[in-house]
């Protein structure tokens, strides 16, 4: 009977490591920071989301990132060290979540299953290096709020499961036409069910193409909103059964728009991605997962790759240039506990992969702040470089006009798109083989231009100053 126990007990391990991933493939840890002697919630939990601010001035990139009581800014421009800069108060105290947005030179600042003085803090990051300034902090507008977005087109900060000081409201629309002012623009009306009640009570995360937002609400699913002003809010469609269905987190949309990807935040339940051509009709398209026990967290769609934190797999990559079709291709393991042991909320709560250097930010609950470098041989990284020949835009940093100049393209049909840093698609047009394109409307900061022409695709960085 030993025996039989002994052997049971292996084959459960052997069952166990073979669901794990190998530390690595194709990601370098280059820089990591931790202070384990920080306070802690839950008995393990230091750290939970970040961001990634770029200075177009100076040319420097920044982390900010959170704790269970305070924000940590960290140069990160030389990506082999993270170098501490400041440490500013939270103002909350054992926040199990903080979440972070960047608009022009600001940084938005919330925090969520706190105690204290909660409040939206809003900092400037123009000073950095040498400081940091808290210019507004007031619990006027959300005492508590769960996640927030920015629309930098629309100028707006999106307030997910607002706690105010009298009330709630599952998700409150600002203005930040005036960065260091935010002002209330409206809420959310929820939609009324034919028997009673609301279809849902919270919006956990979202995400906001120009006036079009897609919101996770929990076990309830997506929502699909048009939320143009107070006055006209009207829903377009949902995703309410759906294979693998459960605590309904966040999505984010391909660049073209069609296909929507979401996660689902309990264990061992996949990422999946949805054909919303017609969002009264959204198709099934694929799911997919780090491994059969894992809980995929916060998802991005970056070109023909998703980005994902997921929890006890740390950082993971997949090629979904077919969106029928996932592989995963790289990873980093930010909860490297051999055997994992999957249960709970352990291992990698953030990540942000849109710093102009290519690095990739991403926080480790207990584990603390990574700076990770993808191998462009599983990500094809330097595929920006390789399409069109001799193309050239200037000047770069531009203020006003952008020229862009191409060789050897004869009476072949050229057009452009310029994505933001969150991946937007912000503006679209058509080019001859000598042109330029104004850009002196947009916001300062960092922008992608695509250059289309047939099948040749060409990804060109650029910086808007002031």
């Amino acid at each position: 009977m030993r025996k039989l126990k002994l052997c049971y007990l292996f084959f459960c391990l052997l069952s166990v490591v073979s669901n794990a991933q190998s530390l690595s493939q194709g990601v370098v840890k280059l820089a990591q920071y931790n202070n384990p002697d920080l306070p802690k919630v839950d008995g393990t939990d230091i750290w939970n989301d970040l961001t990634g601010w770029y200075d177009p001035i100076h040319q420097k990139e920044y982390a900010i990132c959170g704790t269970t009581d305070s924000i940590y800014f960290f140069d990160v421009s030389n990506p082999t060290e993270l170098k501490l800069l400041q440490v500013k108060s939270g103002r909350s105290v054992s926040a199990k979540n903080r979440d972070f947005e960047t608009f022009s030179h600001y940084v938005y600042c919330v925090s969520d299953q706190a105690n204290g003085d909660g409040r939206l803090q809003v900092f400037d990051l123009q000073y950095l290096p040498d400081s940091v300034h808290e210019v507004y902090a007031s619990s006027k507008l959300g005492k508590y709020t769960h996640t927030i977005f920015v629309d930098s087109v629309l100028k707006r900060l999106y307030m997910c499961s607002n706690t105010l000081p009298i009330g709630f409201s599952a998700m409150d629309v600002l203005s930040i036409e005036k960065p260091d002012s935010p002002s209330f623009l409206f809420k959310l009306a929820v939609p009324v069910k034919p028997t009673g009640g609301y279809l849902f009570n919270k919006v956990h995360e979202m995400y906001a193409r120009n006036d079009t937002c897609f919101l996770s609400a929990e076990y309830n699913g997506i929502y699909f909103f048009k939320l143009t002003d107070a006055q006209n809010q009207s829903i377009l469609g949902s995703i309410t059964s759906y294979p693998e269905q459960g605590y309904n987190h966040s999505s984010w949309l391909d660049k073209t728009g069609k296909y929507l990807m979401f996660t689902d935040e309990d264990r061992a339940l996949d990422i999946k991605i949805f054909d919303i051509s017609n969002y009264a009709n959204p198709k099934f398209v694929s799911s997919f997962n780090s491994s059969d026990q894992a809980m995929p967290h916060n998802a991005y769609w970056i070109g023909d790759f998703a980005y994902v934190s997921s929890y006890h797999d740390g950082f993971v990559v997949y090629n979904i240039k077919d969106p029928t079709q996932p592989q995963k291709v790289a990873w980093f393991d930010t909860h490297p506990d051999e055997p994992e042991i999957y249960g709970g909320y352990k291992g990698c709560w953030g990540i942000y992969p849109y710093l102009p250097s290519k690095i990739i930010l991403a926080s480790d609950l207990t584990n603390g702040i990574y700076v990770l470098k993808i191998d462009s041989q599983y990500c094809g990284i330097n595929e920006q470089q390789s399409a069109f020949k001799k193309t050239a835009i200037y000047p770069n940093p531009v203020t006003n006009i952008l020229h862009v100049a191409f060789h050897d393209l004869h009476e072949i049909a050229l057009t452009y798109e310029i994505y933001n840093h969150l991946g937007m698609l912000i503006r679209s047009g058509h080019l001859s083989n000598h042109t330029t394109i104004d850009v002196s409307e947009l916001i300062a900061g960092n922008y992608v231009l695509h250059l289309k022409a047939n099948n040749l695709n060409s990804y060109q960085s650029f910086i808007k100053q002031p």
